[in-house]
């Protein structure tokens, strides 16, 4: 029975928790005290912690648990005060999950359940090793008490016999452990993480389009044509009513009548600044693809899948894990990422975010292997801007360790894109934003295809990612999304507004009405929400420098 623990969790929502909890069959406790002795004692499954991440009353405990050996695999799922800003700054802390408050028990449940599932793997491995120990030092003991019976002859062969034989026992032991180790933690990610890093198949790569034209065409209802379609239908009632009404209702729907033809005024207005937008500078964002490979950090062993099966896809085991070694295999295991970027000058220079050159970058969540084991390293990064058949090899310039910002560079062709025109100045709140990039990377460029096309091209790239790229490139396929919102917060470090993105919109350009860049996208919140944030561009000011020097050294 897995066993939960209520760390700081207020007296009216943790009696409520404690006895859904239990009927739900799990283990429930609330001790008085919330420090890493506690959970030394109790030994939970993982704990519900209550904060208010704006005061980071929670920074110091969530530090020493998941710094200690013994309690950093217990899961934390916390409870947070706030809104958008203060999930991604929990997170950012070290928490597993979070959940703001009010939430819906049945969502709270599920988590639950997913970071359960999550650590039962991390469980079985961590027993298997304790009961390798364990074997060992039963060995050991045998050894001592042979030793110490002095006998001779016969029985001294004996004993060395069976020395020997608990020795190689205990080196087969320990070499399976060592493959267990490496296998299992791999497997259990690359199992998650399996669809992202390989298209394995024509069904697969239809299957996961359609699931995101759908996802897509679920957000147009909240876009900005949708409204503009709704407010006008609005306006043609309300003249429809005004015609027909008696003379008492007529102050009051042509009052409605104006504020309903204001705002779509500014919609439309916001519309054209958003075409010209698009018109002048869509071709300078471009899609960033990296390659990432892995290597064993002791031996430098590249990690491999153990073999391919008939239909060219990686071999696994009896419970659908992907099987991987460093001894021998057959090709290389590589994570497949997308992320957008800008040209900003005639040099080739591209600003984009920090993490989208290093993935694995304060994100090891992102890398589908334990980075405990092996290290990640970039086998090759591209970026592919519209109407260009040909990808251009990116090379890293620069990168800021205090923002999430990036430097990179292309050698241009002689019929470059157009670099986008930067505003220093300090953004303000409440204007509109268009923000353009390549939301869910490639899936994203795939949902806008016609059927038919995508067959071919699913036929055309095989079972092979960077192939479907260069293959949407060719056919100059590859176009980036905008979309539209407003600016809400204006802080010294971040941008908050409402443009709607997701993963792989990270590193695109916000730009104002002006038709000028005032910030770097670089945080989202799953599932394409409402809040998402930005680097200001004055924070990349160091790297713009840098930019501008080797412009002049040219």
């Amino acid at each position: 029975m897995p066993k939960i623990l209520l760390f700081r969790v207020a007296q009216d929502l943790s009696a409520s928790l404690v006895s859904e909890l239990s009927r739900a069959g799990y283990d429930v406790a609330t001790p008085q005290s919330a420090d890493v002795r506690t959970v030394l004692q109790q030994q939970p499954d993982l704990i519900l912690l209550q904060t208010d991440v704006r005061t980071l009353d929670c920074c110091g405990l969530l530090t020493q648990l998941k710094g200690n050996e013994a309690t950093a695999p217990v899961k934390i799922i916390l409870l947070a005060d706030g809104g958008p800003l203060e999930r991604s700054r929990a997170l950012d802390l070290g928490a597993d999950d979070v959940l703001s408050i009010p939430f819906e028990r049945l969502e709270l449940f599920a988590r639950i359940r997913a970071q359960l599932r999550e650590k039962a793997p991390d469980d079985r491995l961590r027993l298997e090793v304790l009961g390798a120990r364990k074997r060992e030092h039963e060995a050991e003991a045998a050894l001592a008490a042979i030793v110490a019976q002095k006998q001779t002859g016969k029985r001294r062969w004996i004993a060395l016999g069976v020395v020997a034989a608990l020795a190689v026992i205990g080196v087969g032991i320990a070499v399976r452990n060592a493959q267990v180790s490496r296998k299992s933690n791999a497997s259990l990610v690359l199992q998650l993480a399996s669809l992202r890093s390989q298209i394995l198949t024509q069904g697969q790569l239809l299957e996961r389009a359609q699931k995101s034209r759908e996802a897509q065409n679920q957000e147009l209802s909240a876009s900005l044509s949708k409204q503009l379609e709704e407010l006008r239908a609005e306006s043609a009632d309300l003249r429809k009513q005004i015609s027909t009404s008696p003379g008492a209702s007529l102050a009051d729907l042509d009052s409605r009548l104006k504020q309903t033809d204001s705002r779509i005024g500014k919609l439309e207005n916001e519309s054209r600044i958003a075409q010209e937008i698009v018109r002048v500078y869509s071709d300078s964002v471009c899609l960033i693809y990296a390659i990432v490979g892995f290597h064993d950090r002791k031996s430098g062993a590249r990690l491999m899948f153990a073999g391919i099966d008939a239909n060219g896809n990686p071999l696994a085991d009896d419970k659908g894990n992907v099987i991987v070694t460093t001894e021998g295999g057959s090709r290389p295991v590589y994570l497949h990422v997308f992320g957008s970027g800008f040209l900003i000058d005639t040099a080739g220079h591209i600003l984009t975010n920090h993490h989208v050159l290093q993935p694995w970058w304060h994100n090891a969540q992102a890398i589908p292997v334990p980075s405990d084991t092996f290290e990640p390293t970039v086998e090759s990064m591209w970026a592919y801007f519209p109407g260009y058949e040909t990808p251009m090899p990116l090379h890293v310039r620069g990168l800021s360790e205090d923002f999430d910002l990036g430097l990179a560079a292309v050698d241009l062709p002689q019929s470059r894109p157009r670099p986008v025109t930067i505003d220093q100045q300090a953004a303000i709140s409440g204007g509109p934003v268009v923000l353009i990039g390549y939301p869910t990377g490639v899936q994203g460029i795939l949902a806008r295809i016609d059927e038919p096309t995508l067959k071919q091209i699913a036929r055309a790239a095989g079972n092979d990612t960077e192939g479907l790229v260069q293959e949407l490139a060719r056919r100059k396929l590859i176009r980036p999304l905008v979309t539209q919102g407003h600016l809400g917060v204006v802080g010294p470090d971040r941008l908050v507004y409402d443009a709607q993105t997701t993963h792989g919109g990270s590193g695109g350009p916000v730009f104002d009405a002006n038709g000028k860049v005032i910030g770097v996208n670089f945080a989202v919140l799953s599932d394409f929400s409402g809040s998402n944030f930005a680097v200001p561009i004055s924070r990349a000011a160091s790297l713009l420098a840098t930019a501008k020097s080797a412009q002049a050294a040219r």
